[in-house]
C-alpha cells in the first residue's frame, strides 16, 4: 500500500469506491490498481447490482464504464442521483471513449460529476479521485446549470457573467424612497473621509441629482434600443395597465429588453398578460372554425330501399371482405373451394345491383 496515497485520501479505510464494469478483466485491473493506492474498492458486474450497492453503502465515488451491453450508465447515474442522500454524499465518474458535446451534456444532466476520456491516464484518474473524495470542486462535464435533484428550485435563466440580472434592482434604486437625505448624507460622509469634499464644493441636492443621473445612465446602457413603434414601458404605465382577465384594447407585445427595468411583480404581470393574450387568440381560432354546412335532400329526391336489400348488402360485403383476405394468401387461387367462393361472391354482388334502385343522374351545372 502506498502510504502517501492513503494519507491523501482521508485514510485507506475511509475512501470507499465502487468500480462498475461488466468486463471482468477491466474491472479487476482497475480495482486492483485502486486498492494499491489505498481505496476501499467494491466491484460491480451489473448495473442493477451497482445501483443497489451504491445506494446501500453510500461510497465516496462510483466509477462506471460507459460501455455496457445491458443497461445505460447515464440512466443509472440519473436514478442514483435522484436519491437526495446519495447526491449529497457521493459522486459519479464515468470512463468513456465518447466525449462529444451531446454526450457530455447528457452526462452532466444525469448528475455525473466528471467524464474521463479513454484511453485512460491512470495517474490522472487517481488524482481526480482524491479530489472527489475530499469533495473539492471539479468542473462538470458540461455547463447545463443545476443538475441532480431540482425539487424546490427554478432556473431564472441568467448567469453571473450577464450584468442585466442586476438592472431591475438598480432601476428600483432611482426612487426618492432609496435616494433620500440619509442616503445622500452617508455618501457625503464617505467623501469627507476620503477628503474629496475639500476639492469639490457639492450641495446635498446637487449630489442627489448626480447619483440619480449616474444610476439612470447605467440602466439605460443596459437596455438595448428597439424600434419606435413599440410603446414605452415605465412604472406608471404598468400601474395603469390592464390586468389579467380584463377586457379592452389589446396591448402590443413587449420585448425582453423592455422588461429589464421592472420589478418582479411587474414582470410576472407582463408575463401573465402575454399568456392571457395567447390563450385568447387560440380560443378565437377555435371558436371561428365553423363546421361544414350539411345539405339535406328534399323529400322528392329521397329513394325508398327495401330493408331486406340493405341486410343482404351488409351480408354480401362481409362475405366479399372475408374472401379478399383469403385471396391475398400465396398460391390461394389454386384452391377449387376458393374459386367456388369467388363465383358465389360475384353472384351476390350482381343480385345487389339488380335489386337496388337506379341512381339518379346528376344534372349538369
Amino acid at each position: 500500500m502506498n502510504p502517501m496515497a492513503a494519507k491523501g485520501c482521508w485514510g485507506a479505510s475511509m475512501a470507499k469506491v465502487i468500480v462498475a464494469d461488466e468486463n471482468e478483466g477491466r474491472r479487476n485491473l482497475l480495482a486492483n490498481t485502486l486498492e494499491r493506492e489505498g481505496f476501499d474498492v467494491t466491484r460491480g458486474s451489473t448495473m442493477r447490482q451497482t445501483e443497489a450497492t451504491a445506494l446501500a453503502t453510500m461510497p465516496e465515488v462510483v466509477i462506471m464504464d460507459a460501455e455496457w451491453k445491458t443497461g445505460d450508465p447515464i440512466d443509472a447515474a440519473s436514478r442514483m442521483m435522484s436519491d437526495p442522500e446519495f447526491s449529497f454524499k457521493c459522486r459519479i465518474v464515468l470512463l468513456s471513449r465518447v466525449t462529444s458535446t451531446d454526450f457530455m451534456s447528457a452526462a452532466a444532466k444525469a448528475g455525473i460529476s466528471e467524464v474521463l476520456a479513454k484511453p485512460l491516464n491512470m495517474r490522472k484518474l487517481i488524482d481526480q479521485l482524491h479530489k472527489h473524495v475530499r469533495k473539492e470542486f471539479v468542473p462538470p462535464p458540461a455547463d447545463v446549470g443545476m443538475i441532480g435533484n431540482r425539487e424546490g428550485t427554478f432556473d431564472v435563466g441568467v448567469g453571473m457573467s450577464d450584468p442585466n440580472w442586476a438592472l431591475p434592482m438598480l432601476s428600483n434604486m432611482l426612487g426618492s424612497d432609496i435616494i433620500n437625505d440619509d442616503f445622500v448624507a452617508a455618501i457625503a460622509a464617505k467623501l469627507e473621509e476620503s477628503k474629496v469634499t475639500d476639492k469639490l464644493d457639492i450641495e446635498p441636492a446637487v449630489l442627489t441629482e448626480v447619483l440619480k443621473a449616474a444610476l439612470g445612465k447605467l440602466v439605460e446602457d443596459g437596455v438595448s434600443t428597439d424600434s419606435g413603434d413599440v410603446e414605452e414601458v415605465s412604472y406608471e404605465s404598468m400601474k395603469s395597465s390592464e390586468k389579467l382577465g380584463e377586457k379592452g384594447q389589446k396591448k402590443k407585445p413587449r420585448s425582453s429588453s423592455q422588461k429589464i427595468g421592472l420589478t418582479m411583480d411587474e414582470m410576472l404581470q407582463v408575463q401573465a398578460d402575454g399568456i392571457a393574450e395567447e390563450v385568447e387568440q387560440a380560443m378565437d381560432e377555435v371558436l371561428d372554425d365553423l363546421p361544414d354546412l350539411i345539405t339535406l335532400l328534399p323529400k322528392e329526391e329521397l329513394m325508398n330501399v327495401d330493408p331486406e336489400v340493405v341486410r343482404f348488402t351488409h351480408l354480401s360485403i362481409r362475405y366479399v371482405l372475408d374472401l379478399m383476405f383469403d385471396i391475398a394468401r400465396p398460391e390461394s387461387l389454386n384452391d377449387l373451394t376458393l374459386m367456388t367462393r369467388i363465383e358465389d361472391g360475384a353472384q351476390m354482388l350482381a343480385d345487389i345491383m339488380l335489386h337496388l334502385p337506379a341512381a339518379p343522374e346528376q344534372e349538369e351545372e
